[in-house]
């Protein structure tokens, strides 16, 4: 059995987050918690940030297509 092969995400906003209780918060910090920054419209209208995000989006699927057809050979 291949051992973390795949990842989980749980999204929530801020303003979710900061109602969670100090308990509930160590808790997500021990799963390994992390913060991304979400893009505001001017943002998403930066020809650089526009670049950056393709590029992200185009790894993420090859890695994605990529192991998909290693372990389903």
């Amino acid at each position: 059995m291949m051992e973390g092969s795949k990842e989980y995400f749980l999204k929530m906003t801020e303003q979710f987050y900061n109602q969670l209780g100090n308990d509930e918060k160590i808790y997500l910090n021990h799963l390994g918690l992390q913060v991304k920054q979400i893009p505001n419209k001017e943002d998403l209208e930066d020809e650089n940030y526009k670049k950056v995000r393709k590029h992200r989006i185009d790894a993420w699927n090859e890695e994605q297509e990529y192991l998909f057809k290693k372990r389903n050979k």
